[in-house]
């Protein structure tokens, strides 16, 4: 059975002068995300070094918007991710996620290395492996892509993204009218914020790139 494997990191969290907030922090935040995105977790997401996180999840998993939730969660704190796919050869633990091992991590550890050498003048700090070269690149080219949009966002375009994440919603097709009221925007205020940051092309590189992953699955479980 082939599955997703997150593995995370804080950037230069020695550095940080309360490290222990922030380690605390992570944690909690970790433990609300394990209730929510319960029936997508094979294993937990779980601290394995102290600044480091890893988790294990079923393909079908919303796994960059899990991934943007935690960012917005630490967004005082920078943090890498990296994306393995692939199967696991050893006893899997679903409480934690320490001890388990398979391509799936080894992938999630050379995303996260991958990430180290090349996050694109530090805009991008997410990657995938699933050990295909070729869709591996057109997947992170995605992702790259999302982030360099990202990156561009101000204080007013963000406070959008961080409206739709709370409501749950991480589609490019979504009630603006019902957005609108929420953040007490007009429909012709709020189509301006949307113009101006490529929010949907954001969604729509990201839905695109899950896209990709579950096709690299079928194709998996269809040569066994």
């Amino acid at each position: 059975m082939v599955y997703l494997a997150l593995i995370g990191d804080m950037i230069q969290s020695k550095q940080l002068l309360q490290r222990s907030k922030a380690q605390e922090r992570l944690k909690n935040c970790l433990d609300k995300l394990n209730k929510r995105f319960a029936p997508y977790l094979v294993s937990n997401l779980s601290l394995t070094l102290g600044d480091e996180f890893q988790g294990l999840f079923q393909v079908n998993a919303p796994i960059f918007y899990l991934i943007d939730l935690i960012t917005q969660e630490m967004r005082d704190y920078p943090l890498r991710f990296g994306i393995g796919l692939g199967r696991i050869l050893t006893a899997i633990n679903p409480e934690i996620s320490i001890g388990a091992d398979g391509p799936a991590y080894w992938y999630a550890r050379e995303a996260i290395a991958y990430v180290h050498q090349k996050n694109d003048y530090g805009n991008t700090q997410l990657a995938v492996r699933t050990g295909h070269n070729d869709r591996d690149e057109l997947l992170n080219s995605l992702l790259s892509a999302g982030e360099a949009i990202k990156s561009n966002w101000r204080a007013s375009q963000l406070a959008v993204f961080q409206a739709l994440l709370s409501e749950g919603i991480y589609e490019e097709q979504f009630d603006q009218q019902l957005l609108g009221d929420q953040l007490s925007l007009t429909s012709s205020a709020l189509s301006k914020r949307l113009k101006s940051s490529n929010l949907k092309v954001y969604l729509r590189t990201r839905q695109s790139a899950l896209r990709l992953i579950r096709e690299n699955d079928e194709e998996e479980e269809n040569n066994d």
